[in-house]
């Protein structure tokens, strides 16, 4: 983060993804409760706690003599040490302005919401309720007392669902969690997203049974052929990629693009995260693919 992306922050109003506080909490709770609020929120993209901000009139105050000032571990202690039912990702930076120092606590947006505490969390005469599900509407927080509404608490399961968005999205929403992923015992072809069954990778036609390209000849068996994989929901295909079997069949890999006379895979393609799927006689990486002449990029 920097100093531009921070004016930018300041030049807004406070909202469900951005608030802004004079000096940290006295109680470590009332952090607790703004990262929960914050955590499930219903907007699209990261949310920020910022420290060493007036809101009312908007002013730079910084929070370099706070003695409540929290570290990046002292923040990572405390939501460990709060029983989650699956811990927010935050990370806290900071950032030099007129002179003052501003802590910024980015909370990561995660599509595994809601969160919300196993046990209750008590500190003076305030409690985090255990299995009570806070979120922030516009401005504001739903209040410690409270709990937020059936109609948002509905929409945060739609969401670590995926119900509303298109197979194709939720297909590669899945294949981002290689460990989530089945295959059927003696079936190396066809393997299902085990919370989601309906959602199959299977091998397809084979497209060139004598495949040969140089990179294949660096394995120990040069023999290689290169064929479909389908990207299914029920009955539908969504998407085919072509993988090649080298090795003698040992190995999956995507088949490499060309480029100046040289072989590579994208790092973040399709192809490459299904790879991370599949069993393999060894874990496919950038120095094991190098050694066969494919550049991971």
């Amino acid at each position: 983060m920097n100093s531009s992306f921070l004016n930018e922050l300041i030049s807004q109003e406070e909202s469900e993804f951005l608030d802004f506080k004079e000096k940290y909490h006295l109680e470590n709770l009332k952090l607790l409760h703004d990262i929960l609020c914050l955590a499930n929120a219903f907007h699209d993209g990261d949310r920020f706690l910022v420290f060493g901000i007036k809101d009312s009139p908007k002013k730079i105050v910084g929070i370099e003599n706070d003695l409540k000032r929290k570290t990046s571990a002292n923040i990572q202690d405390l939501l460990r040490q709060s029983n989650f039912n699956r811990i927010p990702t935050v990370r806290l930076e900071t950032i030099k302005k007129d002179g003052h120092e501003i802590d910024v606590l980015v909370i990561e947006n995660r599509p595994d919401k809601p969160f919300f505490l196993l046990k209750d969390k008590e500190e003076g005469r305030n409690t985090i309720r255990n299995g009570v599900i806070y979120t922030r509407l516009g401005d504001t927080n739903i209040p410690l007392r409270e709990t937020t509404s059936e109609v948002n608490i509905e929409l945060m399961w739609r969401e670590r669902f995926g119900f509303g968005l298109p197979p194709l999205k939720l297909m590669y929403k899945f294949i981002e969690n290689p460990g989530d992923w089945e295959k059927i015992q003696g079936v190396d072809n066809y393997i299902y997203y085990r919370e989601r069954p309906e959602f199959i990778i299977e091998d397809g036609k084979i497209l060139n049974p004598s495949f040969s390209e140089s990179w294949t000849k660096t394995f120990h068996d040069a023999t290689a052929s290169s064929f479909e994989v389908r990207l299914c929901y029920l009955n539908t295909l969504l998407l085919k990629v072509t993988f090649v079997h080298c090795d003698g069949g040992r190995y999956r890999i995507p088949l490499p693009k060309i480029e100046n006379n040289g072989f590579y895979i994208c790092e973040d393609s399709i192809e490459w995260k299904i790879a991370q799927i599949y069993w393999q006689d060894y874990q496919l990486n950038k120095n094991k693919l190098k050694q066969h002449g494919i550049i991971l990029i």
